[in-house]
């Protein structure tokens, strides 16, 4: 009987996806092999317009047909020239707004009412690629639809269908769609009206109105690789691209990520970034910031983490994903902000005050105490992932593995840290600290000893157990008279200043 109950479950949403699918298919095949598909040519669209402008009824007649070929997914951008075209600027941008908002709604609710409960059927409950969906759109739908509607990167019906297949509530997608399609449908209008004008009259202020138009038409097209460019960064461009991601690999397991059996992300990406940009002189955030794409991906997938698949995996593996994480995510805020140019206003004077290197992370706002990288189901600050996350969990060799973009932080290393490995990795960044004279050092010259060590072992020797514990500890991977200073308790212990100039390859 169970067994019974189940095929059922399916079955409905089953169907009910299938009819979508011949409906829409129906529709296609109707407009292409009836006699309304020569309406959806250049000629016919050309006679309905001609049509159009001269009946009384006008636009109730357009604003029904507009809504209604949206809502059956016929392309509505010819209709939104023709609303340009037939009622110019002003109240062609209000109808063509009117009916594509009735439209995108309309299938917004075709989809949500026939083909979500489908989806999932097939996809199955346990889906994880349906659970990054479900997360992602939760935390960030209206933010990231409405970048999409703002940034024409999909296909308009296509996010009208696609946005019902999602768990977004009616209001958040109603509300996003009615801010999002202003500046398109405006532009697409003023284009369709110029041209018209243009052709009617040959004046100049008409074909200045048409350049301009194309211009602006081009701009829109153009307008994520300008922003870009430009460093400006839209509200819930990440989550785009992570539904994006999540869209494109939803059908199979073969196209995800791998994940360890934790839950947690593989890191290969990562390392595959580090292994690119990493060099014993530096990082190359030039090139980082030029092809930022791998970073992304990697953050994107630590965002997607169930925070309980962290808290409930091994110790390394937490430490590893949580220390990854804030390297990552140091990145990141550095090549957003590349080439880091001196601050102003209040920040600039601070940092003029306190001796801060005009190339430094310093000239960044709120660089560690910022909530602005996205990390197991939050935005988080470095501060949070280093003093809240990773310092607890209490192996005070974490200070030689994060990495903060200055010149004195322990360097970044062409691996990302795995669970498997730590151990050995950690140690290995011990080992490379001790021999490097920048940051340790022993002179036992003068009789009594005095130990040069990094000030960022005074600023958090509590972890290492007072001061005493950051030579007990030091001591541990060195040997002979360095290690007889180390343990001697007479010797000097001095703190090397530290250099917070930006830790990028010399140019």
């Amino acid at each position: 009987m169970a067994e019974v109950t189940s095929a059922a479950r399916r079955t409905g949403p089953l169907m009910k996806l299938g009819l979508l699918a011949v409906f829409l298919i129906g529709v296609f095949l109707i407009a292409r092999w009836t006699p309304l598909g020569a309406y959806l040519t250049r000629e016919g669209i050309l006679q309905f317009i001609d049509w159009l402008s001269v009946h009384p009824w006008a636009p109730v007649i357009f604003v029904a047909l507009y809504a209604a070929a949206t809502a059956l997914a016929v392309p509505g951008t010819i209709l939104t020239f023709a609303g340009g075209a037939v009622f110019g600027f002003w109240w062609g941008t209000l109808l063509n707004m009117l009916a594509a908002n009735i439209g995108a709604n309309a299938a917004f609710l075709l989809a949500r009412t026939f083909g979500r409960d489908g989806v999932r059927t097939l996809m199955g409950d346990d889906s994880r690629a349906l659970e990054k969906l479900d997360n992602v759109v939760t935390r960030h739908g209206f933010q990231g639809l409405l970048t999409l509607r703002l940034i024409p990167l999909v296909p308009f019906n296509a996010l009208n269908f696609g946005s019902g297949l999602m768990p977004l509530t009616w209001r958040t997608y109603a509300v996003a769609t009615l801010i999002g399609i202003v500046p398109g449908t405006a532009i697409y209008t003023f284009f369709a009206n110029s041209l018209l004008e243009g052709s009617r009259e040959a004046s100049s202020q008409a074909l200045v109105n048409v350049f301009i138009a194309g211009g602006l038409l081009v701009l829109l097209s153009f307008l994520p690789a300008i922003l870009k460019r430009l460093g400006v960064r839209l509200p819930g461009m990440r989550a785009i691209l992570l539904l994006l991601a999540l869209s494109a690999a939803a059908p199979g397991a073969a196209a995800q990520q791998p994940r360890t059996a934790s839950g947690l992300p593989d890191h290969a990406p990562f390392t595959a970034v580090l292994t690119s940009v990493v060099t014993d002189a530096g990082v190359d955030y030039a090139a980082l910031a030029a092809d930022p794409s791998t970073l992304d991906r990697y953050i994107a997938e630590l965002e997607a983490t169930d925070p309980a698949a962290v808290a409930g995996a091994p110790r390394d593996e937490r430490l590893a994903f949580w220390i990854n994480a804030y390297n990552a995510c140091m990145l990141k805020r550095v090549v957003s902000h590349y080439p880091i140019r001196p601050a102003r206003g209040l920040l600039g004077i601070t940092n003029a005050a306190t001796g801060r290197p005009a190339n430094s992370v310093w000239q960044i706002g709120d660089i560690f105490t910022g909530a602005h990288c996205p990390v197991a189901g939050k935005e988080r600050s470095q501060d949070e992932i280093e003093h809240e996350i990773i310092r607890p969990l209490g192996d005070p060799r974490i200070h030689f593995a994060i990495n903060c973009a200055a010149i004195s932080c322990p360097p970044l290393i062409r691996e990302a840290y795995r669970a498997e490995m730590l151990e050995e990795q950690l140690d290995a960044r011990v080992m490379a600290f001790v021999g490097d004279p920048a940051q340790f050092g022993v002179d036992a010259s003068g009789g009594r000893p005095t130990v040069r060590v990094n000030v960022l072992l005074d600023w958090f020797n509590e972890d290492f157990g007072g001061h005493d514990g950051v030579r007990a500890f030091l001591a541990r991977y060195v040997g002979g008279a360095v290690r007889e200073a180390l343990e001697d308790p007479d010797a000097r212990l001095v703190f090397i200043d530290y250099d917070w100039t930006l830790n990028d390859i010399p140019r």
